[in-house]
């Protein structure tokens, strides 16, 4: 049932619109009356009426003021002006304050049944919206992965993902982070070894993102087929995109006991997200063909790259084998030396880096867990072909 709440000053009016009509075949009933606009205001609060009737000129608070203050208070209810007043002024000041219908005094009928009516039909198409709005809202996390996940593959024409993205709410920005993080099950960090089903990981990984960037309004999250659960967080910058996966991946290891892998980059466009996320799902997926000893001392190299303290002893303790035989394993499966793959690591977050033109160089090159700026050089040059700052130079007059 509809709830109405008769304002009017005159007691022979509120009798007569009372007895008017029959309410309940509107599915209306009257919920109460109110002589003056203050008795109408406070009644109005506490009884929450879905359609009031509401005189121009009422002691204490005319209609008019009425409804200015009522409006915040019952977004969704519809207002009905009767009074004695044929001025456009007081219908135009009705209007704005969002009245449906102007009814002068002596009501007919006629008039009376064709505004309930249609304050009934406008009551029903909120209400349906409504219940839209909440159902989409209810289903808008799943809208958002599907579209994301669909994105990731690249079904979407860039205008057609624009206009998804937007009605979904999802921000579009030029430095976006994106990360990619998979648990490696077969591998336990610490004593303990936890199973856990694919359902409650994806859940648990899920839930510790969502608090560690509890500050982050704009971060979307959904994960593929292949288990990879893929963070985008809007308008952030290298240094921070990775102390904020540094500090995620530590607490997942923590929490689930297994090793996590993560590869990041800072999408400069939108639009070559669905690249840049097959480029890491391929290299994460090549990761996981290694032995567990190997994947572990990679991974290990890849949380730890910007510490200047790291060594093949270091990680060679981690894994719980002797560095000589780490050395072996690792020359054999990655192709390449343990320093060489630690410079490798260094020297492509550096290029990530590199791409914030806030940064020296030498920031830079501690970042990425070199003491000097000239052995950051040397190993720039080796790995890239170049100086650091002709390839920042060249970058820049390429963009």
């Amino acid at each position: 049932m509809w709830k109405l709440l008769i304002a009017e000053d005159e007691s022979i009016i509120r009798r007569g619109l009372k007895k008017s009509l029959n309410w309940e075949a509107y599915s209306i009933n009257v919920i109460g009356e109110a002589e003056d606009g203050e008795e109408a205001l406070k009644k109005a609060k506490e009884l929450r009426p879905d359609i009031l009737f509401i005189d121009i000129n009422m002691p204490f608070l005319n209609g008019l003021e009425l409804m200015e203050k009522l409006r915040p208070i019952l977004p969704n209810a519809v207002f009905i002006v009767i009074s004695g007043y044929n001025e456009f002024i007081y219908a135009q000041k009705a209007i704005k304050m969002g009245t449906i219908d102007y009814i002068l005094k002596p009501v007919k009928k006629t008039e009376l049944k064709r505004t309930v009516e249609d304050a009934v039909n406008i009551l029903k198409r909120k209400s349906r919206n409504r219940l839209r709005e909440k159902q989409l809202e209810g289903n808008k996390q799943l809208l958002k992965e599907k579209f994301l996940l669909n994105w990731s593959r690249g079904h979407y024409q860039e205008e057609e993902m624009k206009n998804h993205a937007k009605l979904l709410g999802i921000d579009l920005t030029k430095h976006t982070g994106l990360s990619v993080f998979k648990v490696i099950k077969e591998i336990n960090i610490g004593s303990m070894e936890q199973n856990w089903s694919d359902a409650l990981l994806s859940f648990s990984i899920k839930n510790i993102i969502s608090d560690l960037l509890s500050g982050y309004e704009s971060k979307e999250m959904f994960e593929d087929q292949s288990g990879h659960i893929v963070l985008l967080i809007p308008k952030i910058d290298t240094e921070t995109l990775f102390d904020i996966n540094r500090k995620i991946v530590l607490e997942l290891e923590r929490f689930l006991g297994k090793a996590v892998t993560c590869r990041e980059y800072l999408l400069t466009s939108f639009l070559s997200f669905p690249k840049e996320y097959k480029k890491i799902i391929s290299d994460l997926k090549s990761a996981n063909k290694m032995t567990p000893i190997v994947a572990l001392a990679k991974n290990y190299i890849d949380q730890h790259y910007y510490s200047q303290s790291i060594s093949l002893q270091k990680v060679a303790n981690h894994v719980q084998v002797n560095p000589t035989y780490l050395s072996k394993q690792i020359k054999n499966e990655l192709g390449v030396s343990f320093v060489q793959y630690l410079t490798n690591v260094r020297i492509n977050k550096a290029l990530t880096l590199m791409k914030d033109p806030y940064l020296k160089i030498y920031e830079v090159a501690e970042m990425v867990g070199y003491s000097t700026q000239h052995y950051f050089c040397i190993a720039f040059k080796k790995v890239v072909g170049f100086s650091p700052t002709v390839y920042r130079t060249g970058e820049r007059i390429h963009e």
